[in-house]
């Protein structure tokens, strides 16, 4: 998972896809870390991609690295996780979480771990199958 979230970080930016009464719902989103392995984005309490993950964790992201033609598509199944030790993890990882969110007890700020199932780089050398080297 560190090249995943690695090539998500130097993105800056990236478009978190969800599942929203039965169609895509798309959004730009900045915020991933990588805790043993695993993948975290966060959500904040009323907000529809909040409510649209714990009603469908389905998702999708896609990234395209600035001034490149390199990008990244990942499917995946995103579940809330409750850990304070992960949740405190990713204001570290992601200061601008702090902007939203002061500490890992705010009840508006909740983070999702996603279970990757695929996770693919496509650069001018052709597809890679990060998960592959895993």
């Amino acid at each position: 998972m560190n090249e995943t979230a690695e090539f998500l970080r130097e993105c800056g930016a990236f478009m978190l896809l969800t599942v929203n009464d039965g169609k895509p719902a798309g959004r730009p989103f900045g915020a991933v870390t990588e805790i043993g392995g695993a993948l975290y984005l966060s959500a904040g309490a009323g907000k529809p991609v909040f409510e649209q993950l714990k009603k469908n964790g389905n998702v999708q992201i896609v990234a395209l690295k600035a001034g490149t033609r390199d990008w990244i598509r990942v499917d995946g199944f995103a579940e809330e996780c409750f850990d304070m030790t992960v949740k405190a993890q990713m204001l570290n990882d992601c200061p601008n979480l702090l902007k939203h969110h002061a500490t890992a007890q705010d009840e508006t700020f909740h983070a999702f771990r996603v279970t990757v199932e695929s996770a693919k780089l496509y650069t001018a050398s052709g597809m890679r199958d990060l998960l592959e080297n895993e």
